[in-house]
């Protein structure tokens, strides 16, 4: 099975990128995240346009992907539409990702806590030189897992058996648990409560792969926090 994930971010500082991001990344790097090779990764850490996004996705396309993973990055100010998201100011639109392959999942969440390139590990990819064939090869096992308890911590996790369980287009998003229904909770850091919490419930997860599950502790996370902010916000209110 071949794969594909495409992280984008909306960083608008240079030599910066969003913390959630960066989080995303290395989860998707480590055994428990399924040992994904770089060429496997595409970033895009100063935001995506939909003209770009569509190139890139056309040619994921025209590599025969199997399955297709992305996590879109936003800011406290990005929503959800009718048919899609806002991702700094640009509208990504479902139908733009459901016609590249028959097999994804799509993650939207937000984060204001920038880090440094210094700090940040995850290579960044020029789309214009990006080339979806030579991106999307085979991991090479001797250098990713040296053990066979790694080989099955990252086969268990975001290997092909628990790809391949996904029919579909799976859609999650932090933002159905934020203020008014829509913005997303951001932790005392500015990062994403929704990427933390999904992230750790995926890498703590002792069978199966399940998305879904994680997404349901993930909103179950962030509605922890906004009730915990609220009370904390009438209590200073009583005591003002």
């Amino acid at each position: 099975m071949t794969r594909y994930a495409v992280l984008a971010g909306c960083s608008e500082k240079e030599d910066f990128r969003q913390k959630s991001l960066c989080d995303m990344y290395t989860f998707l790097k480590s055994f428990a995240g399924g040992a994904w090779a770089d060429k496997e990764i595409l970033i895009l850490p100063a935001g995506v346009n939909v003209s770009m996004l569509k190139l890139i996705l056309r040619r994921i396309a025209e590599s025969g992907t199997d399955f297709l993973f992305l996590y879109f990055c936003g800011n406290g100010h990005d929503r959800l539409t009718a048919d899609g998201f806002t991702v700094g100011a640009t509208e990504i639109k479902r139908i733009y990702i459901e016609e590249t392959c028959e097999n994804q999942v799509a993650v939207f969440d937000a984060c204001e806590n920038l880090v440094s390139d210094d700090a940040a590990e995850a290579p960044v990819w020029d789309a214009v030189d990006f080339d979806a064939n030579a991106a999307v090869s085979a991991i090479n096992a001797e250098d990713v897992c040296r053990t066979n308890g790694q080989l099955l911590a990252a086969a268990r996790i975001l290997g092909d058996e628990a790809l391949g369980r996904i029919k579909g287009s799976l859609w999650l998003s932090g933002c159905t648990a934020g203020i008014g229904g829509e913005r997303p909770v951001l932790g005392a850091d500015g990062s994403g409560v929704y990427t933390a919490a999904f992230t750790e419930s995926l890498g703590a997860a002792d069978t199966m792969l399940d998305f879904t599950a994680a997404d349901r502790n993930a909103r179950f996370a962030c509605s922890v926090v906004h009730e915990y902010r609220a009370v904390s916000f009438a209590e200073h209110n009583r005591g003002s």
